[in-house]
């Protein structure tokens, strides 16, 4: 056979694996991916609303980012493609086939990463966390603020007396730390970034690490956790 002829040959066959490798069918693990997910740092306190897709993208499949994310996450600004890793990582990758988070299931429908000089970051679908928002009635109650755990600061009381709004009124039991005393807290409402402690010298937000506890984000070298009693 002429080499010309050769080499077309061994281009056509080429052309057919790479056309095949673009219309492979997508895993079972790929098929749970799809829908709206949420990116997230540790705190919450930044996320990234994206939507998988099994649409063909340059790679991989395509992903939908919030315009906002960009901004949030500076790593994420030129990420616009998804793929599975050999043993069913959620693998982002940016326009130049770099892959800028690698995702591991933890547990169902939670994924963990860790980037170099920005920690960790998990990602969770929409529907699993509005599964998991917590209601005013769970945190009506009984509560005491610690400094790391250890040293009680105050005990409160997040009552269920409306302050207005969505606000309830906060009550400080006598004997408060002055850190606290000073800041004046008298109400408390929830929303998509936690609870929130508010008074006439500020406020104070906190992530739910459970039922029981909530830590103030965002983490600092003195960290301050809500206990329920």
């Amino acid at each position: 056979m002429p080499a010309r002829a050769c080499l077309a040959v061994i281009a056509l066959a080429l052309s057919a694996v790479g056309a095949g490798a673009q219309t492979a069918a997508p895993s079972d693990a790929a098929k749970e991916m799809v829908g709206a997910w949420e990116i997230s740092n540790a705190a919450r306190d930044k996320t990234c609303p994206a939507t998988f897709k099994l649409d063909p993208g340059a790679g991989g499949f395509k992903l939908e980012l919030d315009e906002a994310c960009g901004s949030t996450f500076p790593s994420l600004k030129d990420v616009g493609v998804w793929t599975m890793g050999p043993n069913d990582e959620v693998r982002l990758l940016n326009s130049k086939g770099v892959v800028v988070l690698d995702f591991m299931e933890v547990e169902s429908h939670m994924y963990e990463a860790e980037r170099k000089g920005e920690g960790l970051f998990f990602m969770r679908t929409q529907d699993a966390i509005k599964a998991a928002t917590v209601s005013p009635e769970q945190v009506f109650g009984e509560w005491t603020l610690f400094k790391e755990f250890e040293k009680p600061l105050c005990s409160l009381t997040l009552s269920s007396a409306s302050a207005g709004g969505e606000n309830y009124k906060l009550t400080v039991k006598p004997g408060c730390d002055a850190s606290v005393a000073d800041i004046g807290l008298s109400t408390w409402r929830l929303d998509s970034d936690g609870l929130l402690l508010s008074g006439r010298g500020g406020s104070w937000r906190f992530s739910e690490s459970d039922a029981t506890t909530w830590e103030r984000i965002p983490a600092t070298s003195d960290p301050l956790v809500l206990l329920r009693q």
